[in-house]
Formats: structure tokens, sequence, C-alpha cells
């Protein structure tokens, strides 16, 4: 059997799964959220399909690794951590503007001055949310 690839349950034929990028376009189109983040995501896909489609891939495989690494909780802050992980500062003022939770969580982003939440200033359980989310993507690095 190919890699990446399951039988139907309907019928003895084999079903491409799908592919990562596939996948975080599915998923993001299927959540409710808050604002304009499913569009500001998409906008943010289809950006790095033309400008890096090598980092549109590594992007897409965290977004899923996070969210497969995470049972029992709200999958929503990990996969768009994991989806915007890569960006730059720049490409972070465009796609992540009012975005402040999810600026949290990344690393390379938190401390920029590009969102307005603070770690030390949300309840425990928000701050606790961001570090582990934060510590999973320097894991990646």
């Amino acid at each position: 059997m190919l890699a990446g690839a399951v039988l139907s349950p309907k019928s003895p034929t084999v079903v491409k799964a799908p592919d990562d990028i596939d996948w975080v376009r599915h998923v993001n189109g299927r959540w409710i959220v808050r604002e304009s983040l499913r569009g500001d995501a998409l906008a943010w896909i289809d950006h790095l399909s033309i400008v890096d489609p090598a980092r549109l891939h590594e992007v897409c495989r965290r977004a899923r690794l996070l969210i497969n690494s995470q049972s029992g909780e709200d999958p929503k802050p990990w996969f768009y951590g994991g989806l915007f992980s890569l960006a730059t500062r720049e490409e972070a003022a465009r796609f992540l503007k009012g975005h402040d939770f999810t600026i949290a969580c990344i690393p390379r982003l938190a401390d920029d001055g590009l969102g307005a939440l603070k770690v030390d200033e949300v309840r425990p359980d928000t701050a606790e949310k961001i570090r582990r989310v934060r510590a999973a993507l320097e894991a990646m690095e």
C-alpha cells in the first residue's frame, strides 16, 4: 500500500489521505474563530503558496503535528501557532494584525511589540497555554 494511503471503508479501493496543506485548508475552513482569523490564515496560506512553498509545507506540517500532540483541549491555539510559526515580523504584521493571542504563542514574535497581549497580564490558565504552545514550537526549531 502507498504511504499516506488508506483503504476506503465503502470499497476496497485505495484512497489517498490528504496532505498537510489540504488538511490545513480543510480544518481552517471548518472552524468558528474570532474575528478575521480564518480569512487571515487563508490569505497567509495563499501568500506562502506563491512566495515560499517549502515554508508552507513546513508550517502546515507543524500545525498538524501540534494538534495531534494535544488531545482533550481546544486545538485552535496549537493549530494557529504552528501555522504562523515561521512568519517573519513583516508577515505577522500583515496577517496576524489583531490576533494577539496567536502572536503571544509564537516565540519569535511574542516579544517583538506586534501584539498587546502580555503573558504576565492574563489569567494563569491562559498564560500556561501560551507557555506550552511556545515550548512546543521552540522544540521544533
